[in-house]
């Protein structure tokens, strides 16, 4: 008779218990980079978000101290502060201008924490006329 040769049991078992081991990493790394993916879209909705708030800070709403918020859709909320600046800066008597330090702040729930994106900027507004005397 003729000897058959083939794989034995412990041999597939082997080979079985690689093959899930390395199908399992593959898939951890697939999901790993789908949550980045997501994470990096909440990410660039959240800054285009900041930015169109930023801009129409001094423009559509007024340029005055304070804090500010809202929601932006069920998913984002936004916070803007405005302060004065005046580090570095002249008298604004002198120069009829005051600078503001503007920030906001756009912030989510994420899959494990809050997270958020602060942007920031300074804007001149003009000083009302002196008032003479009447």
């Amino acid at each position: 008779m003729s000897r058959q040769r083939g794989f034995s049991l412990l041999e597939i078992l082997v080979a079985f218990a690689i093959l899930s081991i390395s199908l399992g990493v593959l898939l951890q790394v697939f999901a790993t980079g789908l949550r980045n993916a997501g994470t990096a879209a909440d990410y660039t909705q959240a800054t285009l978000y900041a930015e169109s708030i930023l801009a129409a800070i001094g423009r559509e709403a007024p340029l005055s101290e304070g804090s500010h918020s809202g929601s932006i859709d069920e998913q984002f909320s936004w916070r803007s502060r405005i302060s004065p600046y005046l580090d570095g800066m002249p008298d604004p008597e002198k120069i009829r201008v005051r600078a503001y330090r503007v920030e906001v702040e756009v912030f989510w729930n994420g899959v494990l924490k809050t997270r958020s994106v602060v942007l920031e900027t300074l804007r001149l507004a003009p000083l009302p006329p002196p008032q003479g005397p009447a």
